[in-house]
């Protein structure tokens, strides 16, 4: 990804914000900072970053059960990144090819309405998964994600998740049943808030 670079150690002494779930808005302005928002930076990867990647991976809801040396079988597949605010993780109508794993600080997701304005539909917190649907079917993003304070992910894309597939099926499957689920619950959610919304 262009305009990433390692910045090692970001992660020591940084604690997490407590987790908050604020209620999204009918509407919101564009953000400032997507005229020129700062780039997503690679923390780290690979056997090397290894036991960095092993801490982040137990602070995230989908991954903290993993079993015996699922983590470590896993771990090779992901990337650490970090965002500060305003960094555009997702834009919406791009192309998807990977989903992101939120270790620490908070995301809002925006849906576009018309090119002066968005619409707030989420705010996600730490533990939470974003863009998952992108490792089942490739689509364009459907939101926008940005960062609203300083904020670490776990990616994982398609094509990594494809290897993983090949290397390790019970594991991939493992947590193809998990993004499924995480999928389902969060479209019984829109499904309830919609209604909410028309009896309004």
């Amino acid at each position: 990804m262009v305009g990433m670079s390692r910045t090692p150690g970001l992660l020591k002494d940084r604690s997490p914000p407590p987790i908050r779930e604020d209620e999204p808005s009918l509407s919101a302005p564009v953000p400032a900072a997507l005229n020129h928002p700062p780039p997503l930076r690679l923390l780290g990867s690979g056997k090397a970053y290894q036991p960095e990647l092993l801490a982040l991976m137990a602070r995230v809801e989908l991954l903290a059960d993993l079993a015996g040396r699922e983590p470590e079988m896993l771990a090779p597949h992901l990337k650490a990144y970090a965002a500060d605010p305003g960094c555009v993780i997702f834009r919406e109508g791009e192309p998807g090819h990977s989903m992101c794993l939120l270790v620490s600080g908070r995301i809002r997701t925006y849906k576009e309405s018309d090119l002066e304005h968005r619409a707030e539909v989420a705010t996600e917190s730490r533990g939470r998964s974003l863009g998952e649907m992108a490792l089942i079917d490739g689509e364009p993003r459907s939101a926008t994600c940005i960062a609203t304070e300083p904020s670490v992910l776990l990616q994982l894309s398609r094509e990594d998740f494809q290897r993983l597939g090949a290397e390790r099926p019970a594991l991939a499957l493992k947590l193809l049943v998990r993004i499924t689920k995480l999928m389902s619950r969060r479209l019984r959610l829109t499904s309830g808030r919609l209604v909410d919304y028309l009896d309004a």
